[in-house]
């Protein structure tokens, strides 16, 4: 099982910022019934008042991530729609921290295409 790159963070306030997102993961680590599912990158860079990090996931917890939030919601199609739901519980909880897709393309995008057809 190997690790890839999922969502990079940008964040003013590193340590609520990042207790937040390690409470989004627990409880997706949860519903799908998996463990070590995802991990921090080790270094995070500061620049301009912004920490920079990005977050690891294995392949089989997305899928599984993204297969149980289609369950709950049938427009979810890849990991795109997993950042919105950590950007909206950012948002819950006052923060101005910000999530995109690491690399701007969902490795899944393949995944669904052919899924879908």
């Amino acid at each position: 099982m190997t690790w890839i790159p999922i969502f990079s963070i940008s964040s003013q306030d590193f340590d609520n910022d990042l207790n937040i997102l390690k409470s989004i993961f627990n409880e997706f680590e949860a519903k799908c019934k998996v463990e070590n599912g995802y991990k921090f990158s080790t270094e995070a860079e500061f620049a301009m008042g912004w920490w920079f990090y990005d977050v690891f996931a294995r392949v089989e917890f997305i899928k599984k991530l993204v297969e149980v939030a289609r369950l709950a919601n049938s427009s979810v199609k890849d990991e795109r729609d997993i950042m919105k739901i950590i950007q909206k519980n950012f948002k819950q909880n006052n923060s101005v921290a910000r999530v995109k897709i690491h690399g701007d393309k969902p490795f899944m995008s393949g995944y669904w295409s052919w899924l879908m057809k």
